[in-house]
């Protein structure tokens, strides 16, 4: 075959040469683009079917596992049943179970599959995770039962939660309260922290029903579900609803002026040796604690509701020196939630009947 000349003189030259070679040389190129199309089509199938045989092998290997994990989960399926929830008062069983539901909150429920677990485990004790919010490290759990519904702040997981903690800064904020403005005095780092998260609790809270609220938390969570208490007390569909506040191992929130403003009960249940409520130092800041302080002992069948020191003097001295050592101290044994949740379950178990 003679050489085919150029595509411009071809065209001129030979127009009907020109419309064949080029449909042919067109067609070749399409044909070889669909055959790498398809190639990568097949490809991309023979994947996903890898992905889906490796998905389920995954998901039939976590069975045992979560079923293992649903055997020792901390909620039993009867003890919603057994709580007290029509009176405010200190109740052993509800102090257990609001330990297991702060504790709960650690769930690192930002990971999609980590809250699956999460609601699980909740479910298996008749618990029903409303939501979980999770804003600039500050994070949250709402969840429901049959009887109430209960908010429980996380505690201090990270460097950014314990320049929280450590934000020693005290603000006088402008809050309303039962319809008048007030001035009150709060730790700011708590504050903003909660402020983060509280358009989105109370959304959930308006949207839950009537059901009386119990919020909870341990260390920084205790702080913020203080700081919750105070604020959702100024609102008018909520703040009647506030049932009582349980915290564990939290740190002090404000000055003498907040406690006016936690107008829910408040248990302040502490870890003897625990060294977290003891901070930031009161004699020098100014800083106060609210609330009815309940001490756990090891071993102890009960709570002793005393304030968890002998001589103030040597407290506020113990509090002065533990402060620029905090972020040590923070994650020792007797401020752990673990040990919190356990000795209260032992309590409860000893001195009432989980039917």
């Amino acid at each position: 075959m003679s050489e085919i000349p150029s595509s411009g003189k071809l065209l001129v030259d030979d127009p009907a040469l020109w419309q064949t070679e080029f449909a042919k040389r067109l067609q070749a190129y399409e044909d070889l683009l669909d055959a790498q199309r398809k190639k990568e089509k097949e490809f991309e199938e023979e994947k996903r079917l890898a992905l889906d045989a490796l998905r389920k092998a995954c998901f039939d290997e976590l069975q045992q596992p979560e079923a293992q994990l649903y055997d020792v989960a901390p909620i039993y399926p009867a003890d919603v049943d057994a709580l007290p929830t029509k009176r405010a008062a200190y109740s052993d069983r509800m102090a257990a179970m609001m330990a297991k539901v702060a504790l709960l909150s650690y769930v690192a429920f930002e990971d999609s599959a980590r809250k699956v677990i999460l609601e699980g485990i909740l479910t298996r004790g008749q618990v029903k995770l409303l939501q979980s919010i999770a804003v600039d490290e500050t994070e949250c759990i709402v969840a429901d039962t049959t009887k109430f519904i209960v908010v429980a702040f996380r505690g201090t997981t990270s460097r950014q939660d314990v320049r929280t903690d450590l934000q020693t800064k005290l603000i006088v904020e402008r809050v309303e309260i039962e319809g008048r403005s007030a001035d009150v005095t709060v730790h700011y780092g708590f504050y903003l922290a909660y402020s983060k998260v509280e358009d989105q609790i109370k959304q959930q809270l308006l949207a839950s029903g009537d059901k009386p609220i119990f919020l909870a938390g341990h260390s920084l969570g205790g702080a913020l579900a203080l700081v919750a208490s105070a604020a959702l007390a100024a609102d008018a569909k909520l703040g009647d609803r506030i049932a009582a506040v349980y915290t564990f191992g939290a740190p002090r929130v404000g000055k003498a002026d907040f406690a006016d403003y936690v107008k829910a009960p408040h248990y302040r249940i502490v870890n003897q040796g625990d060294i977290v409520p003891l901070l930031p130092p009161n004699w020098i800041l100014g800083y106060r604690h609210t609330g009815t302080p309940l001490i756990l002992k090891p071993g102890a069948t009960k709570p002793i509701r005393r304030r968890p020191w002998g001589s103030a003097f040597y407290y506020a001295f113990l509090s002065l020196l533990a402060w620029p050592f905090a972020r040590g101290l923070i994650f020792r044994r007797r401020h752990d939630m673990y040990q919190y949740a356990i000795r209260l379950e032992k309590i409860a178990r000893h001195r009432g009947k989980w039917t």
